[in-house]
């Protein structure tokens, strides 16, 4: 791997890490809201996004994309992330009526989602 790959792969993760922390800023925020703290860590994604292109949808928090947030902060900045729409739907009654622990990296299975 260049040394130009391993920074991009290194900011890759650190954008992955700046949304992880995005969520746990607004859980934190008074009523759940928004923060100054969710302020600096959206200005950080919106630096590196444009130098390593969007984090896919499926590695987020689903209420990120549930509230707009990821797709409002992409629309700041010109970058286009698409998402699944259908896909969000269908993921987020998977976790309302799951119980269990779900990985965004892992799909949900026919057999789970019909169970």
């Amino acid at each position: 791997m260049s040394e130009l790959e391993t920074l991009r792969s290194a900011l890759r993760d650190e954008l992955s890490y700046l949304w992880t922390d995005l969520q746990t800023a607004r859980r934190d925020a008074l009523r759940g809201g928004w923060s100054m703290h969710c302020d600096w860590i959206v200005e950080r994604i919106k630096t590196i996004t444009p130098l390593v292109g969007p984090t896919p949808w499926t590695g987020l928090d689903i209420e990120l994309i549930e509230d707009g947030v990821y797709q409002r902060i992409h629309e700041e900045i010109g970058v286009e992330a698409p998402y699944d729409e259908e896909g969000v739907r269908k993921h987020r009654e998977w976790l309302d009526g799951s119980g269990r622990v779900h990985t965004p990296e892992r799909p949900v299975s026919s057999e789970e989602e019909n169970a």
